[in-house]
């Protein structure tokens, strides 16, 4: 049964993004051979991937500009947005606005069988919580203190974890599995 799973990477005090809405901080970790290896594994048992416009807009600038790739490889991405968005050229591409559980079934079944990958930003996940659509939190716990910014799950949003496993990945770093529920 596929499971939406929201995998991000947060300073040590809870923050994804700095106060400009900025992760490019977490970058230096992504390279690490633990982290790389990690999320490699992680990667590879996604079927279908679901981005916040925001993020998605971010990514698409970077990727337009030679800043990034597009990571996504020729997997489905769902993206929830308001506004216009520009492609990615080759990139599967379905750009949606609505509620997150009526699109749910549709984003789990181009999943096949793999599992979908929520990649944020913070109101995208904080908004699966709600639903109640959300299975498993995987984070990426990184030495750095932002102070403000980006918070996990965004505003107003509670859920009760349970600790599955943490794993020291090197260099500080380290990743907690949680299921959300």
């Amino acid at each position: 049964m596929t499971s939406f799973k929201y995998y991000v990477g947060a300073s040590i005090d809870g923050f994804i993004a700095d106060r400009n809405g900025d992760a490019h901080w977490l970058q230096p970790f992504s390279q690490r051979a633990g982290v790389k290896a990690h999320f490699d594994q992680f990667f590879a048992g996604i079927g279908a991937v679901v981005i916040g416009g925001k993020t998605y807009e971010n990514i698409a600038r970077d990727v337009a500009e030679g800043k990034l790739e597009w990571a996504y490889g020729d997997k489905p991405v769902w993206v929830f947005t308001h506004h216009e968005l520009p492609t990615v050229p080759g990139a599967d591409l379905t750009f949606i606005r609505g509620e997150i559980g009526f699109w749910s079934r549709d984003i789990a079944r181009s999943a096949s069988v793999g599992d979908v990958w929520v990649v944020g930003g913070a109101d995208l996940a904080g908004g699966f919580v709600q639903a109640g659509l959300l299975d498993e939190l995987v984070l990426l716990t990184v030495p750095v203190v932002l102070g403000d910014g980006a918070n996990i799950f965004g505003r107003g949003v509670s859920a009760q974890l349970a600790g599955l496993e943490t794993e020291n990945l090197g260099d500080d770093v380290f990743v907690s599995r949680y299921a959300v529920g």
